[in-house]
């Protein structure tokens, strides 16, 4: 019989392997790592937890070297944390909690050692690469034929060479806050795997409330306070205090808007069947024809339900254990 460290190495090693010399599988790879390294915490002791992750480090750098540990990074240490707090018997949210604080840390640990060591053209937008990826789009659509018809619609290639344009020094600019949405995400994923393979297994581990009684830590809402007050001390010269305050907001607004769900969610179960059909015609026409106003709006009722707590649910905001 193979004992669980044995069988906890093998997976997490093959998992690595896989990432390490197979890029299409890579993502999958990664989130059976993180899933094996958490659920490892259950069964192993803290000591092997940890030994096991630092030889599967090795692996990955002996395959790759250490220009490729960034995506690792972000997908094992949050998962070693936490399956070290899984090991001290914490809770879901708790464990959630130590996950995402340590994938923040990756991600600004990665931010700062990019910038300080002279690679802080990762951070900033390069002229040359947006002209380079604006040209490339504009004769993919000449090619088949789209370009035509945005033409006939009134755009011009220029035009849609200028949209383009500020579509990529937009998205460049707010680099930093999309490496801190994938690590949150990865970790999200990570441990909704994790929970749900120990409730299929009947494993009393990670135990979550329900979708509708889940409301946003208040430090988010703060965090996206801070980001506002920034960019509106930054509006008007457009400078570095604003571009951090727009990273702060784009990096909370997916968390916001999953809360803001949570929360239409709850009022929606607890409306009368003819108030829910009227409810989810609005909600259907306004994100069909009023798509970012609507998203704001969602974003915009999970942030002050953290804050207000429009469901009454602060006695509960502590998940079980």
């Amino acid at each position: 019989m193979i004992s669980t460290f044995v069988r906890v190495l093998l997976i997490t090693s093959a998992a690595c392997l896989v990432i390490g010399t197979v890029p299409p599988l890579a993502l999958v790879a990664a989130l059976l790592w993180g899933v094996t390294l958490l659920l490892g915490g259950y069964w192993l002791e803290g000591k092997q937890t940890i030994f096991i992750f630092g030889l599967n480090m090795l692996l990955l750098f002996g395959l790759a070297g250490n220009s490729f540990l960034f995506f690792p990074l972000i997908f094992g240490v949050p998962s070693l944390i936490m399956a070290l707090q899984l090991g001290n018997q914490k809770g879901y949210y708790e464990v959630q909690r130590w996950g995402m604080l340590s994938a923040v840390f990756i991600v600004g640990l990665f931010l700062g050692v990019a910038y300080y060591t002279g690679q802080e053209n990762y951070l900033e937008t390069s002229p040359q690469m947006i002209e380079v990826q604006v040209d490339a789009n504009l004769k993919m659509l000449e090619e088949t034929g789209l370009l035509r018809i945005y033409e006939q619609q009134g755009l011009s290639a220029e035009e849609l060479s200028s949209q383009f344009t500020s579509i990529y020094e937009w998205s460049l600019r707010h680099l930093p806050a999309w490496y801190l949405i994938q690590s949150l995400l990865v970790v999200f994923v990570v441990i909704r795997i994790a929970a749900h393979y120990g409730r299929r297994k009947g494993l009393p581990l990670l135990e979550r409330k329900p979708f509708t009684e889940e409301s946003m830590p208040w430090p988010v809402a703060w965090v996206v306070i801070i980001g506002l007050a920034l960019m509106l001390s930054g509006w008007e010269a457009a400078n570095q205090w604003f571009y951090i305050g727009s990273n702060l907001v784009v990096a909370s607004a997916p968390v916001a808007i999953y809360f803001g769900v949570a929360t239409m969610v709850h009022f929606w179960r607890r409306m009368s069947v003819r108030a829910r059909r009227w409810w989810t015609f609005i909600l259907i026409l306004n994100i069909m024809f009023f798509t970012l106003p609507a998203i704001i709006f969602i974003g915009l009722l999970g942030l002050f339900d953290s804050l207000l707590d429009y469901r009454g649910l602060e006695p509960k905001k502590e998940g079980p254990k």
